[in-house]
């Protein structure tokens, strides 16, 4: 099977998807893409490529069982050490409450003898309670990580698509009412398709990384950067004015464009596009990607490697 050869096809229709939705202004949200992609792929795919396809969908379907299975086995654990944790802490209250039943009545020595037994199931006690905060804290780690692996890119390291939309999704709720000073900038490999056919994919892969990292090391904490899907990235900036975002968008790409990358001895010049735009009052998710995506588009189409500003 020429992979190459495949994944210029599939280019080939995400490039006409991405022109149609453009020319009827639909913004490229999973479902939308989808919905044209699925339409083209069946016009357009022939027998190999639709074999690929399946094949592809088949092994998704079987990492997404692989991490429901994780998230499942990190439940059932949880639960069980519950179990465990409240059967052993119920059995040394059980033996403190006979003790106490049981207490001397008579000779000193016989109340030195509880005294010493009662101590002896506290520190046992103890020492369940400190047991089960410890698998507590654990699984509790184990469940953190998991969830945050749900919206963590994998190739990049950063925020993936999902992670996104629930973070912009927070921000359009806080600033429905009220200006907020956000920004939203969005970056586009420029020639990736060409990296990928001159290098290879694993360098393609190593080249996202790079970008990726590039940008999350040259904002703040606070600000977050998302792989948006395939070679684009979105950047969320708050407490951050107009003037400075486009600065630091331009900043950002001036570095990749002279950054000196090598793969297996060999120079790969990367370059990007940026769009960015402000929040508005009353902003939807909808407009707000919109105009950024209408700002990159122009960058694009103006040479590349460039920043364009939409602020209205």
């Amino acid at each position: 099977m020429n992979n190459t050869n495949n994944y210029q096809k599939v280019m080939s229709i995400h490039d006409q998807v991405m022109g149609l939705l453009r020319s009827m202004q639909i913004s490229p949200y999973p479902a939308h893409y989808k919905k044209y992609f699925d339409e083209l792929f069946l016009q357009l795919a022939d027998a190999e490529l639709r074999k690929e396809q399946e094949d592809a969908e088949h092994q998704i379907m079987i990492t997404s069982k692989d991490d429901g299975t994780k998230h499942l086995d990190i439940a059932k654990r949880s639960v069980m050490s519950f179990v465990e944790s409240h059967a052993d802490i119920a059995s040394v209250a059980k033996k403190q409450q006979e003790q106490l039943d049981n207490a001397p009545i008579s000779t000193e020595e016989e109340h030195i003898t509880f005294i010493e037994s009662l101590n002896s199931l506290n520190k046992d006690m103890s020492g369940e309670l400190d047991k089960a905060q410890s698998k507590i804290i654990e699984l509790t780690t184990d469940l953190n990580e998991a969830f945050s692996s749900l919206t963590i890119d994998p190739i990049t390291k950063v925020g993936n698509r999902k992670g996104f939309v629930e973070d912009m999704g927070s921000v359009i709720e806080a600033g429905k009412n009220k200006n907020i000073s956000m920004v939203l900038m969005m970056f586009d490999v420029d020639n990736f398709k060409f990296i990928n056919d001159e290098h290879g994919y694993v360098a393609g892969d190593k080249v996202l990384y790079f970008i990726a990292q590039t940008i999350k090391s040259m904002i703040r904490d606070a600000d977050k950067v998302y792989r948006y899907g395939g070679e684009e990235f979105a950047v969320v900036l708050t407490r951050c004015d107009v003037t400075q975002a486009f600065a630091l968008a331009d900043k950002i790409r001036a570095k990749i464009e002279t950054s000196n990358l090598l793969y297996l001895g060999k120079s790969v010049h990367v370059t990007i596009s940026a769009g960015v735009t402000i929040h508005q009052q009353a902003d939807t998710f909808d407009g707000i990607i919109a105009r950024a995506e209408k700002a990159l588009y122009c960058a694009k189409k103006s040479n590349k490697n460039c920043t364009i500003l939409f602020d209205w």
